[in-house]
């Protein structure tokens, strides 16, 4: 929360030194992982399935986990490039702005991989991996675009962006007080979907383009 405050209060203002503040989001991206690696997290094992690239190996050797790693990454990154190509192309067709389009749309390719991991691994019944692929995909979305943002743009925020910024820290608020207080029901994690959809109407009706 202290991170999006930060990167939303720098997209207000503009000053000649700016874009050295991106070195304190790559810093800051740093001291969670640190803090991460040090806690000692859950002790339970969890029971991996087989590697595809070695199905028949209970324990598979590094670097076929590295293939299969790096083979998945590059399914992502074409399948990325084809989304966003589309997306491109799409904008004109419906008479909306590239701006405005992507930040309607460009989350469904950014987090779906996250989502995808989340629900796989909650399906297993692996809920500490599932919860620490959510949070840790959300320091990586707050502190390292950030970082390269504020070193190679003005980084200062229209109004869209700041209608995008006051859904998501509803979202992060509603979400750090159910944490808090221990009380996270499927309702309640159903309905961070109706933000989006809200944010989404509320572009369209105020004609933000």
């Amino acid at each position: 929360m202290a991170v999006f405050v930060a990167k939303i209060g720098l997209g207000l203002v503009v000053f000649a030194w700016k874009p050295w503040l991106g070195l304190a989001f790559l810093a800051a991206y740093a001291l969670y992982v640190r803090q991460e690696m040090a806690a000692p997290g859950d002790t339970e094992d969890e029971a991996l399935e087989p590697l595809k690239f070695q199905p028949g190996r209970a324990v598979p050797t590094t670097g076929m986990a590295l293939a299969q790693t790096l083979a998945a990454l590059l399914v992502i990154f074409v399948a990325s490039r084809v989304f966003f190509s589309q997306l491109e192309n799409l904008g004109p067709a419906l008479g909306l702005q590239p701006q405005l389009l992507a930040l309607l749309l460009s989350p469904i390719a950014t987090e779906l991989p996250e989502t995808m991991n989340a629900i796989i691994w909650v399906r297993q019944g692996k809920y500490p991996l599932a919860l620490a692929n959510i949070s840790g995909a959300m320091m990586i979305q707050a502190t390292i675009p950030t970082a390269f943002g504020i070193f190679f743009t003005p980084w200062h925020l229209s109004t869209p962006l700041l209608v995008a910024a006051g859904a998501t820290m509803l979202a992060i608020g509603v979400m750090y007080l159910a944490f808090r207080r221990g009380y996270v029901a499927r309702w309640l994690l159903a309905s961070m979907a109706g933000l989006h959809a809200g944010f989404a109407g509320l572009l369209i009706a105020l004609h933000i383009t």
